[in-house]
């Protein structure tokens, strides 16, 4: 290697260390390393400083340091906050890229139908979660408010005088049609706030398409030159999502009123066939819509149609919306309003049936393509990561409906608990009884998470224990050192994430139960979970015991959920605000929001999708300038870098190389995303630059060895990409000179410090003085 100097314009001109920062991101200075003072001795706390020299923002001299800082892209403004309520919706999004069959030749037979029917389960799924909010909001503006409170009257007007104008006598709006009309203003408010936010970020994050397009490969998904626009297949499925929740609250607008049309003695009329055809026209709508979702992706042209065609159907749905509006406002004499809203419950219970079918259907689909078709032997859980994770996506959006709409419930009879009687001012309001079973699932999840917690905590404690004689062995101290026992607890902790699909399993026992419930409903027509509570239905055979431990666990599980809301609101706002919030659950959440949204358009979108193509352009600009580039990611920023590799042009992959640190490509995306990374996928991306080099540690609960294996026999089988070894943390057991304290056990964190990244980026520096070819394919440098 050319021997640089800090003095060489022209070395400073064609090498470059461009870094990827991971989730917990940073302003751009700090992530340079370019403050005026540096740290030269001590900690955070209590440390030395002096004044930067320019070879000190260097880590190999010459070379110089950018940073692609993409943190503004899921943090930043409050507001964003919120996106962390469309937890639900993102998960769904998230098991469509969990599938476990192979993505690098076209599916045939059996595993074809099976990658069919995973796709397709999971975005009915997600359609059902959106129809799933909508009635959870039209329970508390249409049912409680409108229906049930109006019809009380005067005592309703009398316990809650601001309804008064919903329910007194001689309000204008007390006729139920009315009623029903401006209780409908909250779930169409829902629906118009969650287009609005999909639209503004699709809006935000388009990005111009490259001229060159890169060089796809089979086995590399993430090559393919359409993978990161996704904005006509995201507005198709808007398009679908807005037409069903509309069509929803169409649906329990006009159930209603055609019911009281249909029972009356005396001729009503042309209403019955009036409303009979809007039933009609709307169901067929409805139908046609949801099957849209299922539409696949081909050319440009086709998907512009497709595109034409749901909007046309959104559309439809609205004015259809808007007639049945005119059709409940019409003048009935004699009409009331009695028990629950006629139609929700019904469709609640149908909507359940839906998605238990569906998760049993998306649960055959992932074991058959485990079983004939697999990516790869890592896939968590035997391929049954994605449904596991579809599945906890829709209990847990079922849970916030319910904890929404009961705690509406109780918030507006006053009545303290549901079954409470007697008083001026309580109201004898009823939510559906199907929620009652969600509620007593959630309390279920609850103890199950605890019983989690302490088991990891003890499995934390046994790898304390089994880790430490390598650590008196590596250091040479004593074990009666707590500084060992220390090392060694960081290690345990740092092998957590093997336990994650144990973890997973555990929480799914109540969804099970639940999805089992449903289709024994729905199999012998004994509606069990419709008909009756959780607590009425242990009442007759288990005796009153049972009943009330049941209730109490409904109404635990009720705050529970209630709670879970606000915490994750609150957890939201504190993220974008404080930085070790952030760190906490950004790994999930940037993990969540990598992939682009192609099962729930109404998910925190895809920041990958500006990303990456942001960093293609820069990265392809300045290799075809004559300029090396090292790309430089750590954790999440380097999944980014990866993606970055797989999307370049041919003809400036030769002037590219890699360098990853406390990266989860190999112990995350390839276990829970087999499709797209594994083995084969990383022997690709090894061909497109000209070295690469992993950094890990054996306390980093996140990263690990990224493993290689070449079908063509070029890169040996499950080959380790260097390094292949851990990095030692601490890197020093006492104090070093001139040092009065230990150095921390790092982590996941400071990679860039260590004297191993230097090393390494020395190492992939000499590679880019060669001239490789195009089709340059080198060998793997493994263990």
């Amino acid at each position: 290697m050319r021997e640089c100097s800090p003095d060489d314009p022209r070395s400073l001109a064609d090498r470059v260390e461009l870094r990827v920062h991971g989730v917990s991101g940073g302003q751009a200075e700090e992530l340079l390393d370019v403050e005026p003072a540096m740290r030269v001795g001590g900690d955070r706390l209590a440390g030395f400083f002096r004044w930067r020299r320019e070879p000190d923002t260097e880590t190999v001299p010459g070379v110089r340091r950018e940073i692609f800082a993409w943190g503004n892209l899921t943090s930043g403004s409050s507001s964003r906050a919120l996106w962390l309520l469309l937890l639900p919706f993102m998960l769904l999004n998230v098991a469509y890229w969990m599938r476990p069959g192979r993505m690098d030749r076209e599916p045939a037979g059996l595993s074809r139908v099976a990658n069919n029917v995973y796709g397709a389960s999971v975005r009915l799924l997600a359609l059902s979660l959106t129809a799933l909010i909508t009635l959870a909001t039209a329970g508390i503006g249409m049912d409680l408010v409108a229906w049930q409170c109006g019809g009380l009257g005067e005592a309703c007007a009398d316990a809650r005088p601001w309804l008064g104008f919903l329910s007194a006598a001689d309000s204008p709006l007390s006729a139920p049609g009315t009623t029903l009309l401006v209780g409908a203003a909250l779930p169409i408010a829902v629906v118009l706030v969650l287009w609005r936010l999909s639209r503004r970020t699709a809006a935000d994050y388009e990005v111009v398409a490259s001229p060159v397009p890169p060089r796809e490969a089979a086995e590399a998904p993430l090559s393919h030159a359409e993978f990161w626009r996704n904005s006509e297949t995201m507005a198709r499925l808007r398009s679908a999502h807005i037409a069903v929740a509309v069509g929803m609250v169409a649906l329990l607008l006009l159930v209603p009123a055609l019911q009281d049309d249909l029972a009356r003695d005396a001729d009503p009329g042309v209403r019955p066939y009036a409303g009979l055809a809007l039933a009609v026209f709307l169901g067929a709508v409805l139908t046609v819509s949801a099957a849209s979702v299922l539409v696949p992706g081909v050319d440009p042209r086709w998907n512009a149609r497709a595109d034409r065609v749901c909007r046309i159907l959104r559309d439809t749905t609205i004015v259809l919306a808007v007639a049945v509006a005119g059709y409940a406002v019409w003048p009935r004499a004699g009409w009331s309003a009695e028990g629950r809203l006629p139609g929700h419950d019904t469709a609640l219970n149908a909507l359940f049936a839906v998605q238990g079918t569906f998760a049993v259907l998306l649960l055959t689909a992932a074991l058959v393509l485990h079983a004939v078709d697999r990516a790869h032997d890592g896939a968590a859980m035997r391929g049954l990561a994605g449904p596991a994770t579809a599945v906890l996506g829709a209990l847990l959006g079922g849970g916030f409906s319910a904890a929404l709409v009961y705690q509406g419930s109780l918030w507006l009879s006053g009545c303290g608990t549901r079954d409470a009687a007697g008083g001026d001012h309580c109201l004898p309001l009823d939510p559906p009884a199907a929620y009652s079973w969600l509620q007593l699932a959630f309390a279920f999840e609850a103890a199950i998470a605890l019983g989690t917690a302490a088991v990891l905590a003890l499995e934390v404690r046994r790898g304390t224990r089994a880790h430490v004689p390598a650590v008196t062995e590596q250091y040479a101290r004593s074990v009666r050192d707590r500084r060992t026992w220390d090392i060694a607890r960081a290690r345990a902790v740092g092998r957590l994430t093997e336990v994650l699909p144990s973890v997973l399993v555990a929480l799914l026992a109540p969804a099970v139960l639940l999805v089992v419930l449903v289709l024994y409903a729905v199999l012998s027509g004994d509606l069990v979970a419709g008909a009756v509570t959780a607590d009425a239905a242990v009442s007759g055979r288990l005796g009153l015991l049972a009943q009330e431990a049941v209730t109490g666990l409904v109404t635990i599980g009720s705050l529970i959920g209630g709670l879970a809301l606000v915490a994750l609101a609150w957890i939201g706002r504190s993220a974008y605000r404080d930085r070790p919030t952030r760190q906490a659950v950004g790994a999930l959440w940037d993990v969540g929001t990598f992939w682009p949204r192609v099962a729930h358009p109404l998910a925190p979108p895809s920041y990958a999708e500006r990303a990456v193509p942001q960093l293609t352009a820069r990265v392809a600009r300045m290799a075809r300038d004559g300029t090396g580039v090292v790309l430089s990611g750590h954790s999440q920023g380097s999944v980014l870098a990866a993606a970055t590799v797989w999307q370049l042009p041919a003809d400036v992959q030769g002037r590219i190389a890699l360098v990853t640190h406390g990266s989860p490509l190999n112990r995350l995306y390839a276990r829970y995303f087999p499709a797209y990374f594994g083995p084969v996928a990383f022997a690709d991306l090894r061909t497109r630059v000209s070295d690469w080099r992993n950094l890990w540690r054996m306390t980093d609960a996140i990263a690990g060895p990224v493993r290689m294996r070449d079908a063509a026999g070029e890169i040996g089988e499950d080959e380790v990409v260097s390094i292949a070894e851990p990095l030692p943390d601490p890197r020093s057991y006492d104090a070093p000179p001139g040092e009065a304290r230990r150095p921390e056990i790092l982590g996941h964190s400071h990679y860039t410090g260590d004297p191993a990244y230097a090393e390494s980026l020395w190492q992939v520096l000499r590679t880019l003085d060669e001239s490789p070819r195009p089709d340059h394919r080198p060998q793997g440098t493994g263990a």
